[in-house]
């Protein structure tokens, strides 16, 4: 590494360095999706341009600097040919922290529950004690459920999660059980989506027969299902679930009590 500049930030006073690293010593987190190609020849026009201005953002890991801030800027420029990157070293415990704030907002709901569920397993390999509910754990993640979403995609690579946001919103939250454990609880609850994404297929399924089927019937469905839609505070999700699964069954053999439901705007 070269020449570095030693710092404190200005409100929390935590130390952070200003250098220039070589770009065979850096890497980018595992958690980052590939770049978009569209983004990516866009930037390296605008460096073209201005030139390399606005520095990755680090934390160092075993003699390597991890990109957590910057993985667009440093392909582009490393397209350019740049052998050195300005870099700004943060501290190990603001990590996951940036990552959560620095995921961008067009990510659909897919992408977010793989990057959360990503985290997660990091978090349980490193603190399987660590509660789930506790305030570092809640910080970084935000939401408990996309980490079911994450586990239930794994499962099932067709699953509608959007479809079945709102349900969890109301029912999945995070629990008072170590990271090891919580994990399983999350593995179960994952299962159980998958099992009602089966039932409203096979409700879905059963209005195509009866020429009743459109675009929206799975929403309607799944809205109709929902015993939490009105809950003022997080459900339980077990006893959520046992009913919306009961009622799913049921649907299949009336599919049509579901096209009276409204379509939330959630």
């Amino acid at each position: 590494m070269s020449d570095q500049l030693e710092l404190k930030d200005p409100i929390n006073k935590q130390p952070i360095v200003i250098t220039t690293v070589k770009k065979a010593e850096i890497e980018v987190v595992g958690h980052q999706r590939k770049p978009r190609p569209a983004h990516l020849k866009a930037l390296t026009a605008s460096m073209q341009r201005m030139g390399f201005i606005t520095p990755l953002v680090a934390v160092e890991r075993e003699g390597k600097y991890v990109v957590i801030d910057g993985q667009h800027r440093f392909t582009a420029g490393a397209e350019l040919g740049v052998k050195e990157f300005p870099v700004v070293v943060v501290p190990e415990k603001l990590a996951r922290r940036m990552m959560s704030l620095n995921v961008e907002q067009s990510l659909n709901i897919r992408e977010k529950a793989t990057i959360a569920l990503s985290i997660y397993r990091e978090m349980l390999e490193e603190t399987p004690q660590k509660k789930e509910d506790d305030g570092d754990v809640v910080d970084i993640l935000e939401h408990a459920h996309v980490v079911t979403l994450g586990l239930a995609y794994e499962g099932n690579g067709r699953l509608a999660g959007s479809a079945f946001e709102p349900l969890l919103k109301n029912c999945d939250g995070f629990l008072s059980q170590p990271l090891s454990t919580a994990m399983e609880t999350r593995q179960g609850r994952a299962d159980s989506l998958n099992e009602a994404a089966k039932r409203v297929k096979a409700v879905e399924d059963a209005l195509k027969e009866k020429g009743q089927w459109h675009s929206m019937a799975r929403y309607q469905i799944i809205s109709f299902a929902n015993p939490a839609k009105r809950a003022r505070k997080t459900a339980d999700f077990d006893k959520t679930f046992a009913k919306f699964l009961a009622t799913l069954e049921e649907l299949a053999e009336s599919p049509g009590k579901a096209l009276r439901e409204k379509v939330s705007e959630e």
